[in-house]
């Protein structure tokens, strides 16, 4: 699935995606994280990522995901995965963000974004 890019970040694709299925939220907190720790490339903006680890600390206990494990509700009130390592990450999870990094970092390049 290829999620639209939207002032130089998929913020737009994230808040639909888990306006469908609340579910969705750990995954995108997941990559984003990864983007950002280990990739080292914002795919969200800063504001997203911290409204975000907030809608996941308000709705942990309500989440059936099966990643979740690999974040706690301290991690959420800190609003970072930096502790968690590169390796740690399921494999959907590295090869989802690797193609969002690739597709934003075309993108950027193809409207010129990149030069800012």
């Amino acid at each position: 699935m290829k999620f639209p890019i939207v002032n130089g970040t998929y913020d737009q694709a994230a808040r639909e995606a888990f306006k469908k299925n609340p579910n969705t939220a750990v995954s995108f907190f997941l990559m984003a994280s990864f983007c950002y720790y280990c990739l080292f490339e914002s795919v969200l903006a800063d504001e997203t990522y911290d409204r975000l680890a907030k809608y996941l600390l308000d709705n942990y206990d309500k989440l059936d995901h099966p990643h979740k494990h690999l974040f706690d509700k301290e991690d959420l009130r800190a609003g970072t995965l930096y502790k968690l390592k590169g390796e740690a990450y399921p494999l959907i999870v590295q090869v989802t963000a690797n193609q969002l990094v690739r597709e934003l970092l075309q993108h950027k390049n193809t409207t010129g974004e990149n030069q800012k």
